[in-house]
């Protein structure tokens, strides 16, 4: 998706030999917005150290206290903001799947990595800290906050042991996803079977869609095809809609001298401020000051 590919991070995260990177996040009382929605390859881990932070991931929307930690994986769109305006510190880690090995040869790669990539297991997002391996990615993270400073190329090896560390326990705790069978519940078969409401949805963001003219095209009762989408793409059809709209709008900010309100009629909205406050829960920030940074 091309309006996708706009919110894709710009910085590089270490290097092709280390590709991992320490990130310590300070803000002070009354910042709001700590970073835009945007995506990377990378994976990310997030340690509150002091604080807290509430992070939307997709469609979802977690409060990460101090002492707890997040997992986001690869390729999702998310972004951050504080609580209530309270100050905050974290520690966050962005690494690369190339970190543990080959693609094509590397055994811990094809072993523990591929697997989650491939959707065959699923990692808890929420580290609470609520059991024993928890507390000790925690632990791990509060270590690897004490490396910021250092030259990585100096603490490769301790980094890279508490990462594989972290790793082992997200693995050896990871819930088994379904996997594809001949009962045609598998995820393969869900994406595919939704594939005509997507290829709709990306023609037609334009015009009004109502959520019984997504359901015909299957057909399926409103009820059974809300439960089937949100299971093939982890949000209802209706927030879906409005996504991808909002992305839509995001290439003609950057791309156009548009006015804001035609931008937001020509993707489906009706209403500037609604579309205007869509935007801000979405991107982080609102159109004009997208248009005027991006």
């Amino acid at each position: 998706m091309k309006a996708k590919m706009l919110l894709k991070e710009k910085a590089v995260h270490g290097t092709a030999l280390l590709p991992a990177a320490i990130h310590h996040l300070s803000y002070p009382q009354g910042e709001d917005t700590f970073f835009y929605l945007h995506w990377h390859y990378e994976f990310e881990l997030v340690a509150v150290l002091s604080g807290a932070i509430v992070y939307t991931v997709e469609d979802e929307e977690f409060c990460i206290k101090a002492g707890e930690g997040l997992f986001i994986s690869s390729n999702r769109l998310h972004a951050a903001r504080s609580l209530d305006g309270m100050p905050c510190e974290a520690c966050v880690v962005v690494f690369h799947p190339n970190l543990f090995g080959d693609q094509q040869q590397g055994s811990a790669y094809s072993k523990f990595v591929y697997p989650f990539l491939k959707g065959e297991v699923e990692y808890r997002k929420v580290l609470t800290g609520g059991e024993a391996w928890q507390r000790t990615i925690i632990q791990r993270m509060n270590e690897i906050d004490k490396l910021k400073d250092s030259n990585l190329s100096e603490t490769e090896l301790l980094l890279k042991s508490k990462l594989f560390e972290v790793w082992h326990y997200l693995y050896q705790n990871a819930v088994p996803a379904a996997t594809p069978g001949r009962d045609g519940d598998g995820k393969a078969y869900k994406i595919d079977r939704m594939q005509p409401v997507l290829n709709y949805i990306h023609t037609s963001y334009k015009e009004e869609i109502a959520l019984k003219d997504l359901a015909d095209l299957l057909p399926m009762s409103e009820g059974q095809f809300c439960h089937a989408f949100k299971e093939v793409t982890n949000m209802s059809p209706i927030a879906y809609v409005i996504r991808y709209r909002i992305l839509q709008s995001c290439s003609l900010l950057t791309e156009t001298d548009s006015k804001i309100a035609d931008i937001a009629r020509s993707v489906g909205f009706n209403n500037i401020s609604y579309f205007n406050r869509e935007f801000a829960k979405a991107i982080g920030c609102s159109p004009s000051r997208y248009r005027r940074e991006g």
